[in-house]
């Protein structure tokens, strides 16, 4: 009986602002009021894929520095997942490569001296957290948050 009222329903598909997908009104909308705060923005995989596409696309030339936080950002959450792993200079490298600003790079390299994973992952927080603030001050974000918005609007209608 559940399955005679589930293909009566219609499932309304936006074409994504970047045209990379179809999303439903709901998922748009989900993603819309994650747009809230950039922190629940960057903890949702789908919203921060949407979030990187929407910079690629909107790019002129080389990675631009949100493009470079993000991409900072979500190596460090990689590499928190990654909880038995050494770490080593050659992670720090790695962020230094996507664009780690010196200063947390210094910090970085201090806290993995030590050696003690808590401390490493301080740090990582630490590095996350100034990314996710220069996203969050950056027009990037808002024009992102404004075009799903727009998208919003059309395709409700």
């Amino acid at each position: 009986m559940a399955s005679s009222s589930y293909k009566s329903k219609t499932v309304q598909l936006i074409k994504c602002f970047c045209g990379c997908s179809d999303m439903t009104v709901e998922e748009v909308q989900r993603i819309y009021t994650l747009t809230n705060s950039v922190q629940q923005t960057l903890l949702d995989g789908d919203a921060r894929r949407l979030l990187h596409r929407y910079l690629e696309l909107h790019r002129s030339g080389d990675k631009n520095e949100v493009e470079q936080y993000l991409d900072v950002y979500e190596k460090c959450d990689e590499y928190l997942q990654e909880d038995q792993r050494t770490f080593t200079q050659d992670e720090i490298d790695e962020l230094c490569d996507l664009g780690l600003p010196f200063d947390l790079e210094q910090d970085l390299t201090r806290r993995t001296r030590n050696g003690q994973r808590t401390e490493i992952n301080l740090g990582l927080n630490r590095i996350q957290g100034k990314c996710r603030n220069e996203i969050e001050a950056s027009s990037n974000f808002k024009e992102f948050r404004n075009a799903i918005l727009a998208k919003m609007r059309r395709g409700t209608k």
